[in-house]
């Protein structure tokens, strides 16, 4: 039986192709088992290019096979533009504050590796824009 698990991803400031890529590959591997609740935090993005907004819907794919959801949380005002003016803003439940005991990991350039917290999960619930 598969049980609900939240993962809260933390975005950096610049998110394109190859942050995308990394997203992606994380991703499968955190959500192996489970139907997963996946919180982007886009509070630190300053730019998001359309690799990286089509690295967001790969990810909404990916875990949408799991019969998980794709949340996105913290959108800062810089990713609400790109969103609004791609309609991608449609696509996306918005998520208002973040639990502190989410597992979460961020994709940061200055990281030598990605952090993943595992204390518990919390449960984000959707909100009307």
């Amino acid at each position: 039986m598969d049980t609900p698990s939240a993962i809260m991803i933390n975005l950096p400031e610049s998110f394109g192709a190859k942050e995308a890529k990394k997203l992606g590959r994380e991703l499968k591997r955190q959500i192996i088992t489970g139907t997963p609740c996946v919180v982007v935090d886009l509070s630190r993005v300053k730019k998001i290019d359309v690799r990286g907004l089509e690295g967001l819907l790969a990810c909404m794919q990916e875990i949408a096979k799991h019969d998980g959801a794709l949340q996105l949380g913290g959108v800062s005002p810089e990713a609400a533009i790109v969103l609004e003016l791609t309609r991608m803003d449609r696509l996306f439940q918005k998520f208002p504050t973040f639990p502190v005991d989410v597992p979460s990991f961020a994709l940061s350039p200055e990281a030598s590796g990605e952090e993943v917290r595992t204390e518990g999960a919390g449960q984000p619930q959707p909100v009307a824009a």
